[in-house]
């Protein structure tokens, strides 16, 4: 058994609906009686962070990876993502002008 670093994109008014969706998505792509997958769905939960530098900088990935050297094998972190980065997102996802939702990173360590 094995473990892969995995990361996710979920859009939903909540982290833990945008978690359990995108749990439910990895199972109907990769199957639910997996339990070895290398997705999010074979995590134990999720924990957000902070501190973070602005998404999706060359900072931001280097404090990504720092944060998961200190984890265990199927750990699952998240943070929300606001601004103009998280307006940008919603509208590749097709989430353009609604209200209410919430774009969350989660990242970590998966089964494998």
């Amino acid at each position: 058994m094995g473990a892969c670093n995995f990361s996710d994109i979920g859009i939903a008014k909540t982290a833990n609906e945008a978690y359990r969706e995108l749990c439910d998505e990895a199972e109907e792509e990769y199957g639910h009686q997996d339990g070895y997958n290398g997705t999010i769905s074979t995590t134990y939960g999720f924990s957000k962070v902070s501190g973070n530098p602005r998404f999706g900088t060359k900072a931001f990935y280097k404090w990504e990876e720092k944060k998961r050297e200190n984890v265990d094998k199927c750990d699952c972190l998240y943070l929300e993502v606001t601004g103009a980065v998280a307006t940008r997102l919603k509208a590749r996802y097709g989430y353009k002008g609604k209200r209410g939702l919430k774009v969350f990173y989660f990242f970590g360590i998966a089964r494998e």
